[in-house]
C-alpha cells in the first residue's frame, strides 16, 4: 500500500516473517542470554556467505524486504557502532557501487543484533526517500566545509539531513562531527540513537541520516487491537514501513504515520538546531 501526505509518501509492506525483527526483545539481560544470531556459529546450516576484505560476511538475509536484501556482518563478535567503522561503510558503498543502497541501525534505533557488528544492503532506490530527498524544494539550510554538504530536508513528516561529499576522509569527519554532536544532546550514553542510508553516487557519497529520539512508538507497547508491532528502523524511516501483522498494515492511515514518525524521530526545527551547531 501507498500513503500520501503533503510533499512526503511512504508505503507499506505486509512481511509477516520480519516479527522476529520488529518482536524482537532488545533489552541487554534477554540480549545477553540468547545465541547471536550472526556468529558464525549460529547461522542457519543452508546458511552460506561471501568473505569480504577478510573481516565481514556477506549473507543474504533471511528474511528480505527486498529483492537481493543482505546482510554484512562482522565475523567477530563487536558491538554495534558507527564512529569507529564509518570508513568501512562508505568503503562497502564503493564496492557494492551505485546500484545498491547500504544502511545501517543504531544499537537502539532499530538493530535487531546490538551486540554484533552488521550492515545492510538493497537496491538502490526503492526506498521513498531516496527519491524525495533529490527534489530542491524539499533541501534547504545548505553548510558547506572542506568539500562536503550537509543540509536538512523540508516537508517530509521527519527531519533528515543530507551529507554528500567526495573526499573520503572529509565525509566521515561530517558524519561524525553529527553524530558527537547528538551524542552530547543524548540522555544516555552509548551511541546516540541514529539511522542512516548510504550509496555511492559518481566520485562521491550521498548519506541519509535520521536522528532518533527513541526506538518504538508508544502504540507498540499498547495490548489487543490498538497495539501496532511497528519498531521503525532504517528502512522504515526511509519510507517502507514493515508491518509483520496484516492488521497493522490494513490499520496504518496518513495521521498514524505522522504520529509514528513524530514519536520517534525529530522534526525538522530539531534538525534545523542541529545544522546551526555545526
Amino acid at each position: 500500500r501507498e500513503i500520501r501526505g503533503d510533499g512526503w509518501g511512504v508505503k507499506i509492506q505486509f512481511n509477516p516473517r520480519r516479527i522476529v525483527s520488529s518482536g524482537a526483545r532488545v533489552d541487554p539481560e534477554t540480549i545477553r542470554r540468547r545465541p547471536c544470531f550472526l556468529c558464525p556459529d549460529h547461522l542457519p546450516p543452508e546458511q552460506q556467505a561471501i568473505l569480504y576484505r577478510d573481516d565481514y560476511l556477506v549473507l543474504c538475509n533471511p528474511m528480505p524486504i527486498f529483492p537481493g536484501h543482505l546482510t554484512i556482518a562482522h565475523r567477530r563478535h563487536l558491538p554495534q557502532s558507527l564512529p569507529e567503522n564509518m570508513l568501512t561503510f562508505l568503503r562497502l558503498a564503493v564496492d557494492f557501487g551505485p546500484r545498491m543502497t547500504l544502511f545501517y541501525n543504531g544499537p537502539r534505533a532499530g538493530a535487531s543484533a546490538p551486540d554484533h557488528l552488521h550492515f545492510q544492503a538493497a537496491p538502490a532506490g526503492l526506498m521513498p526517500v531516496e527519491k524525495e530527498i533529490l527534489d530542491p524544494r524539499k533541501r534547504t539550510g545548505a553548510r558547506r566545509r572542506d568539500g562536503v554538504e550537509i543540509c536538512r530536508t523540508a516537508g517530509l513528516a521527519r527531519g533528515i539531513l543530507v551529507i554528500e561529499g567526495k573526499e573520503e576522509g572529509n565525509v566521515a569527519a561530517a558524519v561524525g562531527e553529527v553524530i558527537g554532536r547528538l551524542g552530547r544532546r543524548a540522555t544516555s550514553d552509548g551511541e546516540p540513537l541514529l539511522n542512516i542510508l548510504c550509496t555511492r553516487t559518481g566520485e562521491g557519497w550521498r548519506l541519509i541520516l535520521f536522528p532518533r529520539l527513541k526506538l518504538r512508538p508508544a502504540a507498540y507497547f499498547l495490548e489487543g487491537e490498538e497495539r501496532l508491532l511497528i519498531s521503525p528502523g532504517a528502512v522504515d524511516m526511509g519510507g517502507m514501513i514493515i508491518t509483520p501483522m496484516e492488521k497493522d498494515f490494513l490499520a496504518l492511515d496518513r495521521e498514524r504515520v505522522l504520529e509514528i514518525f513524530r514519536e520517534v524521530a525529530f522534526d525538522d526545527a530539531a534538525v534545523d538546531a542541529l545544522l546551526d551547531l555545526l
